[in-house]
């Protein structure tokens, strides 16, 4: 099977600070590169995971770390490699295997970047596949394997509507709660689903609507967002909801010669994500090598860059 591009691959940004206390107040005290180095080296290190022994499964379990694989210093401020996050606690059928039991663990591997600024912080691309994705073990196996774990801090990175001032909506994607009827009120909609209103061309008022109505509350509070997206998908004539209705939202857009996806309540609660355009493989997952390029390619286009431009 030849290899295809999948929209669902993303990169989340995180920046770490050492800080320690000075009086009353903390002081940030930047990384160096000889601290950089030693990390990767303790990365190195790590005891490896045996999948039949009992206490590396725990280990697993535990989401404090994850195995690291295809380490890489590409230079004193550059580390690339591959974290596997785990998963278990329920059961379900697998066409090839039968049952997988609750008790068993599953690994899935992400691509991540660290990169050391010369302001000294150091800056973790993690990647995610869908809703799939592990910045927290990650986060956790990183700080765990510096000798001041307890005075590092893990911020994440969120853009704010402005970075979006130029998106030129192609759809929304609009996740409904169960509860929502149609307009006619001619059938009750059961279980979750999915509403897409795609435009028929660039002059289609569901442009103007988007880039007016919803982008502009990206960065702000859920409660708004869903309010806006409400509104939008009410003028649709399709459906009728309430803001409480609406679960999830995501925009396709235009930006800049570039396809680019909004999530539009990822900002409020998590780091914003930046779609990657890589392929991925039979077992649909991307290449850490193209992942890892696009994730130092989105890091100074959106991240280093928008902070140095203020």
């Amino acid at each position: 099977m030849a290899p295809r591009k999948n929209e669902e691959v993303s990169a989340s940004f995180h920046y770490l600070i050492r800080v320690k206390k000075s009086g009353d107040e903390e002081v940030e005290i930047p990384f160096t590169t000889g601290d950089f180095t030693a990390l990767f080296t303790k990365m190195q290190s790590q005891k490896p995971f045996d999948l039949f022994l009992e206490r590396d499964i725990e280990r697993l379990r535990s989401h404090k770390e994850a195995p690291l694989e295809n380490l890489e210093l590409v230079n004193q401020r550059t580390i690339t490699g591959t974290f596997k996050a785990s998963y278990y606690g329920h059961g379900y059928d697998n066409s090839e295997k039968g049952r997988i039991s609750a008790d068993s663990v599953n690994l899935r591997p992400f691509h991540f970047v660290l990169y050391l600024a010369e302001s000294g912080r150091i800056y973790v691309g993690s990647q995610y596949l869908g809703l799939f994705g592990g910045y927290r073990i990650l986060r956790d196996t990183i700080k765990g394997m510096m000798p001041e774990s307890a005075g590092v801090r893990s911020m994440s990175y969120r853009l704010g509507a402005s970075y979006y001032k130029n998106a030129e909506p192609k759809e929304i994607r609009v996740n409904v709660a169960n509860k929502s009827t149609s307009i006619a009120g001619r059938s009750q909609l059961g279980g979750k689903m999915m509403i897409a209103l795609t435009r028929t061309s660039k002059e289609d008022p569901l442009v103007d609507r988007v880039k007016r109505g919803v982008i502009p509350f990206f960065g702000k509070g859920q409660r708004e967002i869903k309010h806006a997206v409400a509104g939008l998908m009410n003028q649709s004539d399709l459906i009728e909801l309430d803001d409480d209705d609406v679960l999830d939202c995501t925009v396709l857009a235009d930006m800049n010669g570039k396809s680019t996806t909004i999530y539009m309540f990822d900002n409020g609660i998590r780091a914003t994500r930046f779609k990657l355009d890589v392929s991925v493989d039979d077992d649909g997952h991307p290449s850490n090598a193209d992942t890892c390029n696009e994730i130092l390619n989105a890091l100074n286009d959106h991240v280093i860059s928008v902070i140095a431009n203020g």
